[in-house]
Parts: C-alpha cells; structure tokens; sequence
C-alpha cells in the first residue's frame, strides 16, 4: 500500500508545480521609492519609475511594494526576491 502512496504523492507535487510554474509574475510599476504607481507612469518613462516583478503591496497608488526584483528571474534567469524591510 505504501508505493500507491507515494506514486499519488509525487504525481500531486508534480501536478502543483505545473499549475503555479506557468502562472503570469506580479507585475508593479513603482516609483524610486517602490510606492505603487499607475502603468502609464513606466510607459510614458516618467522619472524614476520602473517595473518589479513578483512583489507584493495592498494594491492601491501609492502603497509600499515589498520585496520583488526589477528583472524577471525564473529558471536559468538572472535576478530574484528582494528583502522585505527593516530587522
């Protein structure tokens, strides 16, 4: 009975990997400050706003963006999480 569990284990692992690796990253138009900002502010290129990936932040204008990276990371990417405030 144990390999019936273990087959069901490692197929379940394997299907919740599959759904959260092809999932579209967080993206957050932030200011030099990381305060939320409208997409139109990095479209247009207004100064100092740019994008953060896979951060996280109450979701309206002007609130804080914690942790993130500027670029995408991934497999075999560059960059990944930043820290989250002060200890």
């Amino acid at each position: 009975m144990r390999k019936s569990s273990e087959v069901q284990l490692t197929l379940l692992a394997a299907i919740a990997l599959s759904m959260t690796a092809c999932r579209e990253q967080r993206r957050d138009c932030v200011d030099a400050q990381n305060r939320l900002q409208p997409d139109s502010a990095c479209q247009a290129g207004v100064d100092g706003a740019h994008y953060l990936y896979g951060g996280s932040s109450g979701g309206h204008i002007g609130d804080a963006v914690i942790g993130g990276s500027v670029s995408r990371g991934g497999f075999g990417g560059i960059g990944g999480g930043g820290g989250g405030g002060d200890e």
